[in-house]
């Protein structure tokens, strides 16, 4: 059986800068593509913090939402951009002491630390840190709404005059989630089925 020899730092490297060269020269001659990637990264951002949120009331928002729906949500939510910039600004700072590690050629402890395949495997971190920061986000809003302290809205449908007065959880296009912080019950309801949404400015 041939024994197979580890392949050098320097190999590695060379192939990430032929990589992030390669990716750069696609970005300069397609550049809209950063714009379906934009589309795509606030697609999952606010479709994994629908889903975190809602999830906290039971609800599958999966089960009543598109994909338009979940772009809407990430720019209703701006703090979950926050929350991203924070992460890659973290991660940025964490792969910049890695190369300044890798300058000084550190002992065996820190060795690994200061290789381009730990920054490659930082950069895929950052998705860790970023659906991190937006679950802890969304847990404290579910948990301020669920106190009441949400915002309340007056509903009246289409087919009654009563007015209903609730927590609005979130609308996708074609659905209302609507939360009583008294007798704790949620409420779906199909946007067709009601006639007005009112509440009290700030």
């Amino acid at each position: 059986m041939r024994a197979t020899t580890p392949r050098p730092a320097g190999t590695f490297r060379r192939m990430t800068k032929e990589s992030n060269s390669r990716i750069a020269d696609i970005l300069r001659e397609h550049p809209a593509l950063l714009v379906s990637a934009f589309y795509v990264a606030a697609s999952v951002i606010g479709m994994f913090y629908s889903w975190a949120f809602l999830r906290f009331f039971d609800i599958n928002v999966f089960n009543y939402a598109q994909i338009s729906d979940f772009l809407l949500a990430s720019l209703k939510e701006p703090f979950t951009w926050g929350l991203v910039v924070i992460a890659v600004l973290m991660v940025m700072l964490d792969n910049a002491s890695s190369r300044r590690v890798e300058r000084k050629k550190p002992g065996k402890w820190l060795r690994w630390y200061g290789t381009p395949r730990y920054r490659f495997i930082n950069n895929f971190a950052a998705i860790y840190i970023v659906l991190s920061f937006i679950y802890i986000f969304a847990s404290f809003q579910a948990r301020d709404t669920k106190a009441g302290e949400g915002k309340v809205v007056d509903v009246t449908f289409a087919e009654a005059e009563a007015v209903k007065t609730a927590v609005l959880l979130g609308t996708t296009g074609q659905f209302v989630f609507l939360f009583d912080p008294l007798t704790k019950r949620v409420d779906v309801h199909p946007i067709e089925s009601i006639h007005a949404i009112s509440f009290q400015a700030d």
